[in-house]
């Protein structure tokens, strides 16, 4: 008697970062590769869906030598749900579960408030302005606050701030300039800068 075919599991490979449990990020495509070389013939079948039973859809493309290249794009920063089949049985790690991360979005920080304006500013006048990461996603804020040479001696320096985190992602930075003169806030978002207010 001949051996069976191999239908289904072991010959299976998925793999690549749209399967693994961490690193996929929401609103950008996550790949990953099916190779069937070894497992005969047999239908491929995808299903995917998020935490809240929302279903993904997979683009599938047959790369024509028994592998297949596949795309979800995930719009939710909540755990996905990932079954690969072939030939109606599961293949090896199936079902994958993937942590998807909200991701760095610097151009949706907004820096406002009056510490922040052209004109309007005065010496030893404490002053305030507000940076709002609620839309930003993950990512470090760091602030810097210089004045120019002939402020408050020859050299450019920096100025001491007070930096106060709110619980809805913001932060209000409090400042008082020591002098007359030009002033530079630097604001990063996961080490890039955030556009102009």
């Amino acid at each position: 008697m001949g051996a069976a075919p191999h239908l289904g599991t072991p010959w299976v490979k998925a793999f690549g970062p749209g399967l693994e449990p961490t690193g996929c990020i929401v609103e950008r495509p996550a790949e990953f590769t099916i190779d069937t070389r070894g497992a005969g013939k047999g239908p491929l079948k995808l299903y995917a869906q998020d935490a809240e039973g929302f279903p993904i859809d997979i683009k599938v493309k047959d790369n024509g030598d028994g592998t297949y290249h596949c795309v979800y794009v995930p719009t939710k920063a909540i755990k996905h749900t990932i079954i690969v089949t072939w030939g109606g049985v599961t293949t090896p790690r199936s079902p994958f579960r993937v942590s998807v991360g909200e991701g760095s979005h610097p151009g949706r920080v907004k820096v406002y408030g009056p510490g922040v304006e052209k004109t309007g500013l005065k010496a030893n006048e404490p002053t305030y302005f507000t940076v709002d990461c609620s839309e930003a996603g993950q990512g470090d804020v760091s602030i810097g606050i210089k004045c120019a040479p002939g402020v408050v001696g020859p050299l450019e320096a920096d100025i001491d701030f007070d930096i106060i985190k709110n619980d809805n992602d913001t932060f209000t930075v409090k400042y008082t300039p020591p002098g007359g003169g030009l002033y530079t806030i630097m604001v990063l978002f996961a080490n890039q800068v955030p556009p102009a207010p």
